[in-house]
């Protein structure tokens, strides 16, 4: 497993220092002149392994990533489970887990890190930055610090500043963990209830009312049953306590916290070819959030994805973001090469 050590002694933006953090990350393909560097900041429950949870983006089921052209590199965030320094790491100071008592990680740390793995692998440009969701405010903040090295960024139903509504979603689904955390319920079944809510903000109205068409109209809890469905299949998979943490991260999220500017003003300053894409469906990172972004940063098209899934969009129609994608390639990056 490829696994980078951050430095001994790496400082986060609050002053905690983790020691001994690392960073897992992968790489498909090899690093050359000869090929593209895709970077993909993953969203927040999401992995190191791009095709596990991304695979419409890839050539063969119909996107535009193609390993002829195409190096692609995604790391495990930091406070995640899966690979990088999160709580369900063991503290050197403690020889225990850190579990609750992990430091609050920002975009910016996570943005930090990165930058030091990038050096790590003599990376000096990096032609397309994608980020959806989470991933889209780190991909934001990353095109923001080292302008020089991004050369495209695609923001996918992301924000540059995160809304009291999405901020409140993610409170209640902290309150639910709190419940696991204090022995009312089951750790397990805690996160289940998270998901649950979650799902509320990642779906829409539509895609509800679609789902329980067809059924029998007596059975007015279909709908039940399929968020306890999600909660299931959540269990297990990911650490309550990275849940806790990551959430944070999200509402925290201001491109202009400690800039000199409005939020306005910094994103004026993005000097990297944006293309920002929003869902009409999405009630956790709306329309206008995109809009604002497109508006503000010099070099930024906007372009729309009519679905009914939600914010979820952003990871089912991969088809229509790589058409958009290519698109936005063609016009702004390769005719100008």
């Amino acid at each position: 497993m490829p696994q980078h050590k951050l430095p001994e002694k790496f400082v986060l933006q609050n002053g905690e220092v983790l020691h001994q953090a690392s960073l897992y990350y992968e790489i498909e393909g090899e690093i050359s002149n000869q090929k593209e560097i895709i970077w993909i900041c993953h969203a927040f429950t999401g992995s190191a392994t791009v095709k596990s949870w991304w695979p419409s983006l890839y050539f063969e089921n119909g996107g535009f990533i193609d390993p002829k052209r195409h190096t692609v590199i995604c790391a495990n965030i930091l406070g995640s489970c899966y690979g990088s320094t999160g709580p369900e790491s063991i503290n050197p100071d403690t020889n225990k887990k850190y579990g609750d008592g992990f430091p609050e990680i920002s975009n910016r740390d996570v943005i930090k890190a990165f930058i030091d793995l990038r050096k790590f692998l003599n990376i000096t440009n990096i032609d397309i930055l994608i980020g959806g969701s989470l991933g889209g405010q780190q991909a934001l903040e990353w095109s923001l610090i080292e302008p020089e090295i991004i050369q495209n960024q695609v923001l996918i139903a992301s924000n540059a500043k995160h809304s009291s509504w999405g901020i409140a979603f993610n409170e209640l689904q902290r309150q639910a963990i709190s419940l696991g955390a204090n022995n009312s319920i089951s750790k397990n079944e805690a996160i289940a209830i998270a998901r649950k809510i979650a799902m509320l903000s990642y779906r829409s109205y539509d895609d509800f009312e679609l789902n329980q068409k067809g059924k029998n109209e007596q059975d007015d809890w279909n709908i039940v049953s399929y968020l306890n469905y999600q909660g299931e299949k959540f269990k297990g998979r990911f650490s309550t306590d990275s849940y806790f943490i990551l959430s944070k991260m999200m509402d925290n999220h201001n491109i202009a916290s400690a800039r000199n500017g409005s939020l306005e003003q910094i994103l004026s300053l993005v000097k990297t070819n944006t293309l920002c894409i929003g869902i009409d469906s999405d009630n956790l990172f709306p329309l206008k959030e995109q809009e604002l972004m497109a508006h503000h940063i010099p070099n930024a098209k906007l372009e729309i994805i009519n679905s009914k899934k939600g914010h979820d969009a952003f990871l089912i129609e991969g088809n229509k973001i790589s058409r958009l994608i290519e698109k936005n390639l063609k016009e702004n990056y390769y005719e100008k090469a």
